[in-house]
């Protein structure tokens, strides 16, 4: 059993709550009782993973064992540890705490018979503890999930078949004492809390659904502050320049055209095609008609990078033929392949996650030179602009849709290119000797 649930929603004080439950079972409260019971089937070992700074000693899952395990009846060592991390019941039960920066081959060992999750973790030990329960058991947790571990949405939440897998999405507002059912916080204190954060990260702290779940992609972007009011000049000097391209069957070349400031702040300023994207087909032109059209726009101007899908320009088309990215150098156009992510990470949610942070400023404060947004788009950049208003997740997958997709892609390669104005090194006249 998983529970996603929001910030606030007691996720700690529950899993310490059930363990205590499973170890005393005569002690269990009635929410608990059953499956306490059938727990005692299972080998008396249990285990809890978690995040290193809820293991701590003011962590909050120290401070709910504290709390609420009986007194007089455990005792606690920390063995090589900075906190109490194996904790023995009179009952026979063992439980040990097990920190999500330890390596995996470490969960391997004895068969576990429950198992607890606080965040999400690392897949590596999560298929390790499903190996644990060889012997029967039961896995369960509570994850506000994010983007640090995105695979839980694929590999946990969507496999949920009530059986096996059974998923409870708890809101934050369930521990409101005003809202819930005795409830622990005040309901302006749950609010002050998710108003730190931008509009998806505060639907997926609120509402315990993963990051990835959230309908609209791009909430924090708005008109009146990432669309300059009147159509960007590139400047000549103090500047680095960057194209990127999406290409793609059945629908003309998406490209743009940005330039970096010495800040690191980056400014989009055109875009290819000038007519309306979406809906769009293919304009039927060559790789060389590309060229000029690409060219054409630049007039003359120094591109300092180069950025092209790597998943569609290194595909050859034909047997021995030549790539995309390999037809553009032909025609004079160099470029570099889109960003790749470490196994296990979401390639588009990496993305995803970079741009919002350039689409970021503080809301509570008035913008200036030191709180904008990273990213600036030009108005006459129509499809860039629509991309970032209308790109939405399928409510049912919680996958990016393919609709509005193209123009958001050029800003994920954009942003993860990490684009910067290089500095010419000037070196200094070496100093001759000085006689006299």
């Amino acid at each position: 059993m998983i529970s996603g649930a929001g910030n606030g929603w007691g996720k700690s004080k529950l899993l310490a709550a059930f363990f205590g439950s499973v170890m005393w079972p005569t002690l269990a409260p009635p929410c608990f009782a059953n499956i306490a019971e059938r727990c005692q089937a299972y080998p008396n070992r249990a285990r809890i993973y978690s995040s290193p700074a809820e293991l701590e000693e003011i962590g909050s899952l120290q401070t709910a064992i504290l709390e609420l395990f009986p007194k007089g009846r455990y005792t606690a060592n920390k063995g090589r540890y900075s906190y109490p991390s194996v904790f023995h019941a009179d009952t026979g039960w063992i439980l040990d705490l097990f920190s999500y920066e330890r390596d995996e081959s470490e969960v391997a060992g004895p068969s576990i018979g429950v198992q607890g999750f606080n965040e999400p973790p690392p897949e590596p030990i999560w298929k390790e503890a499903v190996a644990r329960s060889r012997s029967g058991g039961i896995i369960v947790g509570g994850m506000t999930s994010l983007l640090d571990n995105p695979w839980v949405v694929s590999g946990i939440f969507e496999k949920a078949d009530g059986k096996a897998i059974k998923v409870r999405f708890g809101d934050a507002c369930e521990n409101c004492k005003q809202h819930g059912k005795n409830g622990n916080l005040e309901h302006e204190q749950i609010e002050k809390i998710l108003a730190q954060y931008d509009p998806d990260e505060r639907e997926a702290r609120k509402t315990g659904k993963p990051l990835s779940l959230s309908g609209r992609i791009l909430k924090s972007f708005d008109r009146n502050v990432h669309v300059a009011k009147s159509v960007l000049v590139p400047p000549t000097q103090d500047v680095a320049h960057y194209m990127v391209v999406d290409p793609a069957i059945g629908k003309p070349f998406a490209a743009l055209w940005a330039w970096v400031d010495k800040t690191g702040r980056v400014h989009v300023y055109d875009e290819y095609p000038d007519f309306s994207f979406h809906g769009a087909r293919d304009s039927g032109f060559t790789v060389k008609e590309y060229a000029q059209i690409f060219l054409a726009k630049e007039n003359g101007r120094a591109i300092s990078e180069r950025i092209l899908d790597r998943h569609f320009g290194n595909v050859r088309r034909s047997v021995g033929g030549l790539t995309l990215k390999q037809e553009l150098s032909d025609v004079g156009l160099y470029f570099t392949d889109s960003y790749q992510v470490g196994d296990g990470q979401s390639e588009v949610e990496t993305g995803i996650y970079k741009l919002k942070d350039y689409l970021h400023w503080n809301k509570d404060k008035p913008i200036d030179s030191a709180n904008q947004p990273k990213i600036e788009i030009s108005p006459n950049c129509i499809n860039t602009i629509t991309a970032c208003e209308k790109w939405l997740r399928n409510p049912e997958t919680g996958k990016p849709r393919e609709e509005y997709k193209d123009f958001a892609d050029l800003l994920r390669y954009l942003v993860m290119a990490n684009p910067i104005v290089e500095e010419k090194a000037i070196w200094a006249k070496p100093r001759t000797a000085n006689y006299g």
